[in-house]
């Protein structure tokens, strides 16, 4: 066989004309067999190679002994053989010029050290052959434009013919693929391709991605992940689906120490800093969720639907108490809906008296006999309304079900704004989704589910992914920082300094006759603190004093600092900070890390002692603009306070965001020496911004 010069592009990855099943048997019960079953019965129209040396032929094909005795390369080989047949078996198919293996065999690198070795050398195989690898341990994929079943999920028999469309669903989790199937199946929404990639050896999730986006067929881009093994190449390719129209949903495991301990166990995925992914999802454009099913059906609602013009929700139900909790739970989600215009108010008029002319509309509240023309007026009014950007119909057990969801589907079918149908109809509506099966049509089956699609349409019309960086502060030239370990605070502010932060006036002294000259000049009040290494929250050890107002109130906060500094560390020298006092006013924190994969983090919130207990933080990848720190005060829960909530004077916000954009640069100019650095308290006041306390962790150079 002619040896590949060039890896397969990922279109004939997705979509290959050949198929090699390593193992076939008749079998449903085996691996082999149950995957040839379904790649036959949902109709693949590539040229299928059965491989089984102890057959001539398997459920009518004819069966080769090995892949050297296939009649032309295969596109794609699947390996479903024990993890000690696998080298041998790998090397034979790139030695026979197969153009990607799909590996179900688990228990590799998720397993132990000697499966990651082996994971290794596999790659290792296919590299020389310029062979490509899903897997190991996945469970194949699910193409539908391909007509493509190469899958032993046994919801693929289930589900009778596969429903084609702009979804495509990349996953860690080949359960989670069978399963999503299901839901996706069972609620109309049209798949274009489902990958499970499984531990990543070779093509990891990215490839994936790359392939769907440039896929003219995929609309809607739907990711299970456990672990990125290139976060910067993830970045990029989520800016070039936003360019190119196609939303990316997103869910994400590890959200906790738990949930990240089982997703390495369960595909060696180290699924890192959630905040730092969470951080760039949003500066993306990608919308994170946090349930797949709901995932995948939101999925198919928006690849059915244009994007809509305007953020109003119109929604329509059959039930009066429906629309009152429909009505609480959009504005406690902050979903826009509101009134309907005076001109909708006024169509309807003809058969809602104005008290019930309400959003949501309650179709049973009309005037006089029932009658369907009721209920095509009212319909078409509210889909008409000119502040509506998406019109969302709730059907519950009503009368005339049949014509009104054939109303619904002709208004779905002008695609001129996006229509959501949720068929709440429990056992009341299996004609009603055959009937909206046959017209394509995807439909919700629970208001829950509806709340999360108009969370992410309103949130699609807000994204605005962060293209580039900012432009560094023309008079900011990074200085040369020196040493490594724990920073002090003088250490820490002696850098905010050179980074153009305000900081207070600060002596360090070792004695009262120090402290009390350093007084004099700095003038009174003063702050003392107590410069003990590796201490984080120094008030708690009795190591800061505020409101010095005399030489008697320092003498006595000296001795008090300084046996703070004895208990808190025996045989240390005394060193206290002499500071300025600085106005009162509200405090943040500031806090930068460097997270693994995704960079410099600039973490903000409301700081002093309340850090923890209030818990109010947003995150951004550093460096930041002014205008940027700007947007994450405002979404903090205390932003009343810098902006003079209750009639108080107003913070002097502009020189916050100044000094903290400043301060950013400090991440990036570390790079990964940085481990964490922190401000807390900083405090804004009507007449400036002010780093009142420092520390951090360096590494070496």
């Amino acid at each position: 066989m002619t040896k590949r010069t060039e890896p397969m592009a990922m279109e004939h990855v997705i979509s290959p004309k050949s198929l090699a099943l390593i193992g076939a048997s008749e079998d449903y019960a085996k691996f082999g067999g149950r995957i040839l079953h379904h790649v036959l019965e949902h109709g693949y129209e590539g040229q299928i190679y059965p491989i089984n040396p102890k057959r001539d032929t398997v459920l009518g094909l004819t069966c080769y002994p090995s892949v050297a005795e296939l009649p032309e390369p295969a596109d794609l080989a699947l390996v479903a053989v024990p993890a000690k047949a696998l080298e041998t078996t790998v090397e034979a198919c790139g030695a026979a010029g197969i153009g990607a293996c799909v590996i179900i065999t688990a228990q590799l690198g998720e397993f132990s050290a000697e499966g990651a070795a082996l994971e290794q050398r596999l790659v290792e195989i296919a590299r020389s052959h310029n062979m490509r690898l899903i897997g190991p341990n996945c469970m194949g994929m699910i193409v539908p434009q391909a007509n493509l079943a190469l899958s032993s999920t046994p919801t693929l028999r289930y589900a009778g013919e596969m429903r084609k469309g702009g979804v495509a669903f990349v996953s860690q989790s080949g359960a989670m693929m069978g399963t999503l199937f299901l839901q996706s199946h069972d609620h109309g929404v049209g798949l274009s391709g489902m990958v499970s990639i499984g531990n990543q050896a070779d093509l990891e999730l990215c490839d994936f991605l790359e392939g769907f986006i440039a896929d003219p067929k995929t609309k809607v881009i739907c990711l299970y992940i456990e672990g990125l093994k290139s976060p910067e190449r993830f970045r990029d390719l989520c800016a070039r689906a936003h360019a190119a129209g196609k939303p990316i949903l997103a869910v994400k495991a590890g959200r906790t120490d738990a949930g990240s301990h089982l997703a390495q166990s369960h595909t060696a995925s180290l699924a890192g800093s959630f905040s730092a992914f969470e951080t760039m999802c949003r500066e993306c454009g990608v919308m994170l969720m946090d349930d797949p099913d709901a995932m995948i059906m939101a999925a198919g609602v928006l690849s059915a639907n244009p994007m809509p013009k305007a953020p109003r929700t119109g929604i329509i139900c059959a039930s009066g108490g429906g629309a009152a909790i429909m009505a609480d739970q959009m504005e406690l989600r902050d979903l826009p809906a509101g009134a309907f215009a005076e001109i909708t108010r006024d169509r309807l008029a003809q058969d809602y008296p104005a008290s019930h002319a309400n959003n949501p509309l309650d179709l049973g509240g009309h005037k006089g006999g029932l009658e369907f023309g009721i209920f095509e007026r009212a319909i078409e009014a509210v889909h008409e309304d000119p502040e509506t950007g998406v019109t969302v119909y709730v059907m519950t057990p009503q009368p005339m079900m049949p014509q009104t969801l054939d109303h619904i589907i002709a208004l779905w079918q002008r695609q001129d704004k996006p229509v959501v149908l949720v068929l709440n109809l429990s056992r009341f509506g299996a004609e009603l989704r055959d009937q909206a099966f046959a017209a394509g049509i995807p439909f919700l089956t629970r208001t829950d589910d509806l709340y999360r699609v108009l969370e992410l349409y309103r949130n699609l019309l807000a994204a605005a992914p962060r293209m580039q960086a900012p432009e560094r502060p023309a008079d900011l030239v990074a200085p040369k920082i020196a040493g490594q370990g724990f920073l002090t605070e003088p250490e820490a502010k002696a850098i905010l300094s050179d980074y153009g932060v305000p900081v207070p006036s600060a002596t360090l002294t070792g004695t009262v006759e120090d402290a009390l000259s350093a007084a004099a000049v700095c003038g009174y009040p003063v702050v003392l603190k107590g410069v003990v290494a590796d201490v984080v929250h120094k008030s708690d050890l009795g190591l800061v004093k505020v409101g010095l107002g005399d030489e008697a109130a320092l003498r006595q906060a000296y001795a008090e600092v300084e046996a703070a500094i004895t208990a808190a560390a025996p045989g240390a020298p005394v060193q206290i900070d002499v500071q300025q006092m600085i106005a009162p006013g509200v405090e943040l924190i500031v806090g930068l890390t460097h997270e693994p994969g995704f960079g410099p983090q600039l973490v903000l919130g409301a700081g002093g002692i309340h850090v923890e207990l209030l818990c109010d933080v947003v995150q951004r990848s550093a460096p930041v603009s002014p205008s940027e720190v700007r947007e994450m005060l405002e979404a903090l829960r205390i932003w009343p306070l810098l902006d003079g909530a209750r009639g108080q004077a107003p913070m002097a916000v502009d020189a916050a965001c100044d000094a903290i954009a400043r301060l950013s640069w400090l991440g990036p100019d570390l790079g990964d020496r940085l481990v964490d650095f922190e401000v807390n308290p900083f405090r804004i006041t009507e007449t400036g911004a002010y780093a009142l306390d420092g520390r951090g962790t360096l590494k070496g150079a």
